[in-house]
Parts: structure tokens; C-alpha cells; sequence
């Protein structure tokens, strides 16, 4: 039951903040006659991603009770979001932006520390079935939060929806209370101890253990990448529907990636994949690089949606299998920084794909259609060309 009440946390706190970038952009446009602030708030959420995530890690790795570890950045996470919707046009912008910078602290719990936790409370025979249940969490909160923030802005005003989030999170705290480790089999050897190792002793561990395992730094630079260009979608996604004649159609694209990777992990969770996980990732990275690459051939709406959603269901098995592999190559005294650092990570790229993607904008639509494909294809290639250099350096060992 621990494992259920952790994925009942994680896609409550997920789709809470979800719905908070929505709703601060429309609480800007009531608040300032613009989104400028709410933008600007977006922004300085995701600054502290990576380099708070290895240190958010640090903390629950080396906590004797994780638990209180997760429940209080998740509390202090929902409190900070609804103090941001509460504070934004009220108070002056420096408080708005310092307890933005606090919620984005507490940021890479939300997206990688908890996926982290599930080692500790499902038993190895259930693992891969829940993580992809994990995955969809991350797929609801990216098709619901948005909706469920615009929703609660428009009918209830910001204050109750501040309110509305704050409490989604605490109660996603209250469940993450409740979630204990599985027990020690007879015969384990004891926990780790972190009390008689410095912090930056365990601090550089965390990175260490991505960069001696092939498997681990192969996917995180090859998702790395790829988010970049993910990064880039939701422009590229407008400008396609403005072109087919839907000036609204970006959205629907948007959302058939998000239903097509929902039904792919929900897929996942219930027929395992049995290939190694780090191949599943380079495979469904190069076959949505293939899918989109088709796109400015397709001339009809209807069929750009599908190639769309097609392109998403490889999406859910590619995300179970990245978190499958941070979970197999991470010890677990570093588990939760790797996946926090690998979190960060991904937060960082595509803040700077979304950012090159509003530089480009005026380029032919097909050039970026191909820049979005090609960076998949690029992904893939990237972690197979790593993962057989340094597999092979591995392998060799020290000369």
C-alpha cells in the first residue's frame, strides 16, 4: 500500500504544479493586464533546477527518515506556489520572485525525488510494472494541470485556486508521511551511513555515479538532448496549427503527445518491457525522431494529430525506461541524486530549447519541424556512440 499512497502523493504535487503555470499566467493577466509577470515567475521557477536538485538529493540520501525529508519539501513546495498566486500583483515583485526561487528549491523533488522512492517501498518483482504507473503520473499532471488551473482561476478566482493548490500539496505531504521502506530481508546488509563521510564527499558521489556507469551517463546525455528539443514543441505546435488553418490546433497537438505518452506508460505498466532498459530509450528515441521527421510531408490536420499522438505512445515507454535505468545503475546511497541531478538536468534543457525556439520562430516551418525531429535522432545516436565508447573503456579497465 506504500507504493500506491506514493503515487497518489506524486500526481497530486505533479498536477498541482502543472496547474500553477497556468494559473499564474492568467492571475498576471488580471492582476497586471499582461503575462509578463507570470512569465517572468515561470522562469525563475525553474532557475534553482539544477542546481538545487543534487543538494535536495544530498539531503533525503543521507536522512535517517526520508519520508519527513519528502513530505516537508512537498509541503513547503504547495505553500510556496500558493504564496506566489496569493502574493502575485500584491506584493512588491522582489518577495514574489524570492519565494518563487524557494519553490523552485524544492522543485526537483516534485520531478525526480520521489520517483526515486520507489525502490525503497515496492518489492523488486513489482518495480518495473509501478514505475510505469509513475510515468503516468507525470502524463496526467501534464494533461490535467493545465485545464484544472485555468478552470479554478476562471470559476473561483486566484485566491481560492492559490488555496486549492497549497492543499493539494499538503494533502500529497500528509500521504507521503504515511509511506514506509519495505523491510529488511533477512540476511541485507545494514543501510548505508552517511555520518561519517563529508557532505561533499557524498555530494561528488552523486555525479560520480553517473559518470562510471555507461548506462546512466549515455541516457542522461541522450535525454538531455532530446528534452532541448522537446523544448521547442510547444512553439513548433502552434505554428503547424496556424498553418493547417487552426490557429488553436497547437494545443491539441500538445495534448495528443500527452494522451499518446499516457496510454504508452499505462501500457508499460501493465505488459513490462523485457529489453534492456537503456536500448528501449535510444529505440523509442529514434522512432519519434522518424515520426516527426514526416510531419511537414503530411498534408492533412487529422493525420498530423495522429503522427503526434503516435510520437507520444513512444514517449511513455521512453520515460519508464529512463527512470528504469537512473533506478538499476544508481547506487542506493546516491539514488536520489541521481534522480533529482537527472531532473534538473532535463528542467534546464528545456527551459533553453523553449528559448532558442522564441529566437527561431521566423525561420520556414519545416526547418524546425526537422530541427525537433533531428534532435531526437541526434539523441538516440548520441547515447549509442557514449554508451559504446565508454562501455568499451570499461571494459578495458585502467592501463
Amino acid at each position: 500500500m506504500s507504493g500506491v499512497r506514493l503515487l497518489a502523493a506524486a500526481a497530486l504535487a505533479r498536477t498541482a504544479d502543472s496547474s500553477a503555470g497556468v494559473a499564474l499566467v492568467l492571475a498576471s493577466l488580471r492582476q497586471s493586464g499582461g503575462p509578463g509577470q507570470g512569465s517572468l515567475v515561470l522562469a525563475v521557477l525553474l532557475v534553482p533546477h539544477l542546481l538545487a536538485g543534487p543538494l535536495v538529493g544530498l539531503v533525503t540520501d543521507r536522512a535517517r527518515r526520508p519520508r519527513l525529508v519528502h513530505a516537508g519539501f512537498v509541503a513547503a513546495f504547495g505553500v510556496a506556489l500558493g504564496g506566489i498566486l496569493a502574493l502575485l500583483g500584491r506584493a512588491p515583485q522582489p518577495l514574489v520572485l524570492a519565494v518563487a526561487l524557494l519553490a523552485g528549491c524544492c522543485g526537483p523533488m516534485i520531478f525526480g525525488g520521489l520517483s526515486g522512492r520507489l525502490d525503497d517501498v515496492v518489492a523488486a518483482p513489482d518495480r518495473v510494472r509501478v514505475r510505469g504507473l509513475d510515468a503516468a503520473t507525470y502524463n496526467v499532471a501534464d494533461i490535467f494541470g493545465p485545464v484544472a488551473g485555468a478552470g479554478l482561476v476562471v470559476s473561483v478566482g486566484v485566491p481560492a485556486a492559490a488555496a486549492v493548490i497549497a492543499v493539494s500539496c499538503l494533502c500529497a505531504a500528509g500521504l507521503l508521511l504515511t509511506v514506509r521502506p519495505l523491510p529488511a530481508a533477512p540476511g541485507a546488509p545494514p543501510p548505508a551511513v552517511h555520518g561519517r563521510v563529508s557532505f561533499g564527499e557524498d555530494l561528488r558521489a552523486g555525479f560520480r555515479a553517473i559518470a562510471v556507469s555507461p548506462p546512466l551517463l549515455a541516457v542522461t546525455a541522450a535525454t538531455c538532448l532530446a528534452t532541448f528539443g522537446n523544448g521547442m514543441l510547444p512553439s513548433i505546435a502552434v505554428l503547424l496549427g496556424v498553418a493547417h488553418g487552426h490557429p488553436a490546433g497547437g494545443g491539441l497537438l500538445v495534448t495528443a503527445v500527452g494522451v499518446g505518452a499516457l496510454a504508452g506508460s499505462l501500457a508499460v505498466a501493465r505488459w513490462p518491457v523485457r529489453v534492456a532498459a537503456h536500448r528501449v530509450v535510444f529505440g523509442c528515441l529514434a522512432a519519434i525522431g522518424v515520426l516527426l521527421a514526416v510531419v511537414p510531408l503530411v498534408p492533412a490536420w487529422a493525420a498530423v494529430v495522429a503522427v503526434f499522438a503516435v510520437a507520444g505512445l513512444f514517449d511513455g515507454p521512453l520515460f519508464t525506461s529512463v527512470l528504469q535505468v537512473r533506478a538499476e545503475q544508481s547506487p542506493p546511497r546516491v539514488r536520489t541524486q541521481v534522480f533529482t541531478l537527472g531532473a534538473g538536468v532535463k528542467l534546464t534543457a528545456a527551459a533553453a530549447g523553449a528559448a532558442v525556439a522564441a529566437g527561431v520562430v521566423g525561420r520556414p516551418l519545416w526547418v524546425l519541424v526537422l530541427a525537433l525531429a533531428g534532435s531526437q535522432l541526434a539523441a538516440a545516436g548520441v547515447g549509442v556512440l557514449l554508451l559504446a565508447v565508454r562501455g568499451r573503456r570499461a571494459a578495458a579497465g585502467p592501463r
